[in-house]
């Protein structure tokens, strides 16, 4: 099985690059901008109408019922 071809590789080595080759520490900053930009989408979420996104929210502020 053939691996998939990475569009963003440039992009990846970049960032791996920024943080002095550590993986780790490159997918920590990712999942803390992740997080960043999850709270700003519930804002957004919490800000805009019912029916200005017919009925759609981030799974986050989904109920459960």
């Amino acid at each position: 099985m053939s691996e998939p071809e990475l569009k963003h590789d440039g992009e990846v080595e970049q960032l791996i690059a920024e943080h002095g080759g550590d993986v780790h520490a490159a997918i920590a900053d990712l999942l803390s901008d992740r997080n960043c930009l999850i709270k700003e989408l519930e804002y957004a979420a919490l800000a805009m109408g019912h029916g200005f996104a017919r009925g759609w929210k981030p799974k986050s502020l989904q109920s459960d019922h």
